[in-house]
């Protein structure tokens, strides 16, 4: 699991490429691992996003500028991994996103893409219908794992991971958790948060207990704690800052119903310049029966 055979890094501004590819390199391996680096080109307006097809895009004169500098950003990225890993592999590529295109999550299923690397982005206030958060949709849509970093997070050791447990036993987390644990000699905490007007109280302590079970097993007996109040990013944050924890393992948020609805995610809530690793993945394995 890891180092990781393909990670993605969606290119929006160099400075963020730049923190994204610095570490990639810290979770490759040279000789097993790919880097994607992909430049999106997307709509800025709403009658673009409404009106505008790729055919359409393409017999624009400002989308030629946009693809050319959407190349200059990508080879500078990858001249910058090879002077630090000349032996890794890098692919380049320029997609163009539409508000009802899913060409990047198409790319990250293709390429069997393992991780993808994002930096911390502010979203705006109000109301944008056709707004996507790429971070949440790839790690619902694509099944994929997507590490949101800080330049604070660069040559920074995972020393403390952050567990949080709800009310079914995630699996998939246990086992990336046990295998970052593995990698850097981390220690795992589970924290769960019960509130007392919550039905299913008994249901998250049992799945809490279980994944303490699970993880003794592996050799890897965590640090626990169950909190009292409300579950939230806010307190789950909170409680990561007073155990010190280097990386927090959260599931994506559900789609929601109505997508101009705007909200903060755990991810926006980071300081600028914080250590902390937030991975989002779902915390199941994909079935194949």
């Amino acid at each position: 699991m890891i180092p990781y055979k393909n990670i993605l890094i969606p290119i929006d501004s160099l400075h963020s490429a730049q923190v994204a590819a610095e570490k990639a390199l810290e979770l490759s391996d040279p000789a097993e691992t790919c880097i994607h680096l992909v430049s999106v080109i997307r709509f800025d307006s709403l009658w673009q996003r409404l009106l505008y097809t790729e055919a359409i895009v393409k017999q624009q004169r400002y989308f030629i500028k946009r693809k050319a500098l959407a190349e200059k950003k990508n080879e500078a990225i990858k001249t910058r991994i090879t002077q630090i890993a000349p032996s890794t592999i890098v692919k380049t590529s320029v997609i163009i996103e539409t508000a009802i295109s899913d060409h990047l999550i198409k790319y990250t299923l293709t390429h069997q893409i393992d991780l993808v690397i994002n930096t911390q982005k502010k979203t705006g206030t109000g109301f944008n219908w056709f707004k996507k958060d790429w971070s949440e949709e790839l790690a619902r849509k694509a099944s994929v794992a997507v590490l949101t970093v800080t330049k604070g997070c660069l040559n920074h050791p995972i020393k403390s991971i952050l567990l949080p447990v709800k009310s079914f036993v995630p699996e998939r987390k246990i086992q990336v958790a046990l295998a970052y644990a593995k990698r850097y000699n981390a220690h795992i905490h589970l924290v769960t948060l019960l509130d007392n007007n919550d039905s299913t109280a008994k249901i998250r302590v049992d799945a809490f207990y279980l994944t303490y079970k699970i993880l003794s097993e592996y050799g890897h007996a965590p640090q626990y704690k169950i909190l009292q109040g409300a579950d939230s990013d806010a307190a789950l944050l909170r409680y990561a800052d007073q155990i010190k924890a280097d990386m927090i393992l959260v599931n994506p948020d559900k789609k929601k119903r109505i997508p101009g609805l705007m909200r903060q995610t755990i991810t926006d809530m980071l300081n600028p310049l914080s250590a902390l690793h937030i991975l989002t993945l779902k915390p199941h394995f994909k079935r194949t029966i």
